[in-house]
């Protein structure tokens, strides 16, 4: 099974599944920018998404994240969009587990059960730090 794995020099960061990984860009696409993919959001939507983010807009990246998560956080999760080029589509999860979360921010966790955003964050930061660019990579 495919997974998403952003690098940062040596440094790993477990990300996902693809699907998930797109489920995150089409939700921030469809309800953050109004069907406007990359209009607000640049670095993330564009250059990030696009599989790599260079350091030098590692800080803008960072600005942008914390304006998406502000945004999904005011967002029910039943907003949610699993397929920006399919909305009919619906996210696989269990019956229930939407009604256990207060918001769209929350509906996007790791592998290993870290907060996206947080692993996100971690990545962006380091990427400024040690003056690398941050890549997406899939994996088996």
């Amino acid at each position: 099974m495919l997974r998403i794995f952003l690098w940062v020099d040596t440094k790993r960061y477990e990300i996902g599944s693809p699907a998930f990984f797109h489920c995150f860009f089409s939700t921030i696409a469809y309800r953050l920018e109004q069907d406007a993919w990359g209009s607000v959001y640049p670095c993330i939507m564009l250059e990030f998404y696009k599989g790599r983010l260079d350091y030098p807009n590692a800080a803008q990246a960072l600005s942008e994240l914390d304006a998406i998560q502000l945004g999904l956080e005011v967002l029910p999760p039943t907003d949610i969009v699993w397929d920006y080029d399919d909305l009919s589509r619906q996210p696989p999860w269990a019956d229930g587990v939407l009604e256990t979360l207060s918001c769209a921010a929350e509906c996007f966790f790791t592998p290993s059960e870290e907060h996206l955003f947080t692993v996100l964050r971690q990545a962006f930061t380091r990427s400024a730090e040690v003056r690398h660019d941050v890549r997406i990579r899939r994996m088996a």
